[in-house]
């Protein structure tokens, strides 16, 4: 009933009132006191605040500005900021086949999971709540170096190990650390557009590098002022290739000549269905040139966002400063979830398992496709991986098909899409880790549906088709 600025009547009016006690009134006065209703000092008297709380925590939902923002009156960015893109995400989750780049998540055993992380959570010490340095959870990066040294050739020590997110945060930090605007860095071409995306919005000068039937294949000359060098040796993205080692040694001995760091991706190496195992470009690496980067987001499952970068040593110190001031360090309880599952041996047995059933999903879909597409699409043999690349037949384009398969429940990505300067046969990209045979062969009719009636056009809409 007071309005701001009124003085309240006496504490013992107040009580007399109310039928209150003095003690109560004077305890709800304070209490008003302190939440900003009322003011005044003893002797004073008590008065109703000009500017109630109220008044500061009421919001309105904006009006939408219909006057048009003229350029130079927006936000200036930086030139970082200019040149930032869009992320693309060209996965279709309402599609069972042929998703890229996805796990099996659904056979991942969440119910062991959950056990190790609550018997990790009732154990947490005081000291896994505070946090880490920002390299990282010392016992698993223990855990990860003997695991890296065992299983992919990697010659490390844990002090060499920085966890992070994924490949991705190891690519920006690689980005920030070791180049400057206008410096020149050899990307694959087809590759990964992340990277792409990160170097330019960085303002390096992109060399792109070509793709053969062994895997990325730099010239001498592109090697010189060259600062770096990012490629993904044991499982190219898009293409599958692996790299042989006659390739990995050709590249480290450029790379010692020329002075040039190699970020080394290690993408989908963890799964391998054929050929003798190839180490590391890192172990066989004698200069300390090559950065080497993993993740267990696609061994594991996705959300996890948790990764590893192996660095020379003189690389530590300032991936270490870098990464603790940008986001501190991951999150140390689910590090340590992760150190219980690979030191308890979970790890190689989800692996062990996943190896083979994903081996069967791709002998499924070779079956498949020579059965219904023969002629049509040619699968690219893989030795590695979570997808692979399926060559079509002259006169397909392969961003059509995409658009055709799209219309049918079928997620296909062509690989002109991971084309930034150079260009490749027509082709799709296809997942198989993440479909059943079931649907791996529902998933092919659909496709073969697609390109038939692609293949149905006239010669004319065709032509056409092919110049736009």
């Amino acid at each position: 009933m007071l309005g701001p600025g009124q003085r309240l009547p006496a504490t013992r009016e107040l009580a007399r009132l109310y039928h209150l006690s003095r003690g109560t009134v004077l305890t709800a006065i304070e209490d008003l006191k302190s939440e900003g209703y009322l003011s005044g000092l003893q002797g004073s008297g008590t008065f109703v605040t000009q500017l109630l709380p109220d008044t500061l925590l009421q919001s309105q939902i904006p009006t939408p500005n219909l006057q048009i923002v003229k350029a130079d009156e927006r936000p200036r960015l930086s030139d970082f900021g200019k040149r930032l893109r869009p992320f693309r995400y060209f996965i279709n989750l309402a599609a069972p086949a042929f998703r890229p780049n996805l796990p099996a998540i659904n056979l991942f055993p969440t119910t062991l999971w959950a056990q190790i992380a609550s018997r990790r959570l009732h154990r947490a010490s005081s000291t896994d709540l505070l946090g880490s340095e920002g390299r990282g959870y010392a016992p698993l990066r223990n855990v990860l170096a003997e695991y890296l040294r065992a299983s992919r050739g990697v010659r490390c020590e844990p002090k060499q190990i920085v966890i992070v997110s994924g490949v991705q945060e190891s690519i920006d930090l690689a980005a920030r650390i070791l180049v400057n605007p206008g410096e020149r860095v050899m990307l694959e071409d087809p590759g990964y557009h992340v990277a792409y995306d990160v170097f330019h919005a960085l303002g390096a000068c992109i060399e792109s590098v070509p793709i053969d039937e062994s895997a990325a294949a730099p010239s001498s000359r592109q090697f010189r002022d060259a600062k770096l060098l990012y490629v993904t040796p044991g499982h190219q993205f898009p293409t599958g290739t692996t790299m042989p080692v006659k390739r990995r040694i050709e590249i480290l001995h450029k790379a010692r000549e020329s002075g040039t760091l190699i970020f080394e991706d290690d993408f989908d190496s963890e799964y391998r269905y054929s050929g003798s195992p190839i180490p590391a470009m890192q172990g066989i690496d004698k200069n300390d040139l090559v950065i080497f980067a993993g993740s267990f987001n696609k061994v594991l499952f996705p959300s996890l966002r948790m990764g590893y970068i192996v660095l020379p040593e003189a690389l530590v110190e300032p991936f270490v400063r870098a990464k603790t001031m940008i986001n501190r360090h991951h999150s140390i309880l689910d590090q340590a979830i992760v150190c219980d599952f690979l030191e308890q041996g979970h790890f190689g047995r989800h692996l062990r398992r996943m190896r083979k059933i994903y081996a069967e999903r791709l002998e499924a879909l070779t079956y498949h496709v020579e059965k219904r597409l023969a002629g049509a699409l040619t699968l690219s043999p893989i030795e590695a991986g979570l997808q692979t690349v399926g060559w079509l037949k002259a006169g397909l384009i392969g961003e059509e098909v995409s658009v055709a398969a799209a219309a049918r429940n079928v997620d296909v990505v062509a690989l002109s899409r991971y084309c930034h300067k150079r260009r490749l046969a027509e082709g799709i990209q296809l997942g198989f880790a993440a479909v059943d045979e079931n649907a791996i062969e529902k998933g092919v009719l659909g496709l073969a549906d697609a390109i038939d009636g692609l293949s149905r056009r006239s010669p004319r809409s065709a032509a056409v088709s092919a110049t736009e």
